[in-house]
């Protein structure tokens, strides 16, 4: 008791076993989702023989329907058992992906699209808006957050690199299961965790609270312009190295973001982050070397890594007392709907 009370800081683990479970999850659960992304466009193009135009707006639904139950998180997660509430979208999610080699049309994928994206906001709020904050002492939340936000991006990164490096070599329903079996594994750590007990409580249907917070938009839609260019590549270029290029360069920036920008400002970082991401481009763009296609994307990791994690910082940092939640949720909204557009477009 007395060491607790002159030494708190000392008993605050980050990484305790429900922290790793749950980053875990996150990190084969987008795995799961963006090893379908640069399959699911081409499939469509192929079988329904529709233009990519169309194909694209059947995939790129997802990042709007994650809005659709966003009004009712605050009455799901004070009325259920939060854990129950993410098992169970969970599952529908990864069970949902059965459906795709039986529709009819590519209105049917969209439909199917727009279920999973509403399955996955409800998911993204239950997990890295409210189980790692349940789990993980106050002082150490943002750290958290930090922490379980950058497990995710590094699985978007593997999971484009895995879609397209199997997609040339094996069937539609083969990639179909590897993506199901990712995200049951992701389901089977989320069950391993342990939640503490809260109450009921009696809560209006419809709220803002852990869906968007408006105090965040501002620092969000900077974040999305960010979102978009990645959503571009992730349409773009069909190259597993250059996707692990850029997984390389996540690293790289999450090994700068902590012992070499740690006490540089925010401002400072996005610069320095958007001078690495323009110059990628920018190789990209004027270089038809392979070699220097791999350095644009180490440039593009290290600058959509640094810049990303300076504007989470700072939506979760914005939020007031039982906010940080609504923050969060609202960083995962905007991504995916930035990353979505991108795609589109």
């Amino acid at each position: 008791m007395y060491n607790d009370f002159f030494f708190p800081y000392e008993k605050a683990k980050l990484w305790t076993g429900n922290m790793i479970l749950l980053s875990l999850s996150n990190f084969l659960l987008y795995a799961s989702l963006y090893t379908m992304l640069p399959v699911l466009p081409l499939w469509i193009v192929r079988y329904w023989y529709c233009s990519y135009a169309e194909a694209g707006a059947a995939v790129a639904v997802f990042g709007l329907a994650m809005f659709l139950p966003g009004a009712f998180n605050s009455y799901l997660i004070d009325t259920f058992k939060r854990k129950s509430v993410c098992l169970i979208a969970m599952f529908l999610f990864v069970a949902s992906g059965l459906l795709y080699p039986y529709v009819a049309t590519v209105g049917w994928v969209a439909l199917v699209r727009v279920l999973q994206g509403a399955l996955f906001g409800i998911i993204t709020m239950t997990t890295g808006s409210t189980l790692v904050i349940d789990v993980t002492a106050s002082r150490r939340r943002t750290d958290a957050n930090i922490a379980f936000a950058w497990a995710g991006r590094i699985g978007m990164a593997v999971g484009l690199a895995l879609g397209v490096y199997i997609y040339p070599y094996w069937n539609f329903h083969h990639i179909i299961y590897t993506s199901m079996v990712l995200g049951a594994l992701a389901w089977a750590l989320v069950l391993a965790v342990k939640v503490p007990f809260r109450a009921p409580l009696s809560t209006s249907w419809f709220s803002l609270d852990h869906f968007l917070l408006p105090r965040t938009l501002w620092p969000g839609l900077n974040m999305m312009l960010v979102a978009i260019v990645f959503g571009i590549l992730a349409a773009h270029v069909y190259n597993e190295l250059f996707f692990v290029s850029i997984l390389i360069g996540f690293i790289l920036s999450l090994l700068l973001f902590r012992y070499v920008l740690s006490h540089t400002s925010g401002r400072s970082e996005v610069e320095w982050g958007q001078a690495a991401m323009i110059g990628g481009l920018l190789l990209l763009n004027f270089s038809n070397m392979l070699m220097d296609s791999y350095i644009a994307g180490l440039l593009l990791g290290v600058g959509i890594g640094t810049t990303v994690s300076r504007f989470f910082v700072k939506m979760i940092s914005l939020p007031r007392h039982c906010e940080r939640g609504t923050g969060n949720n609202t960083y995962q909204l905007m991504w995916e709907a930035g990353v979505m557009g991108g795609f589109l477009l």
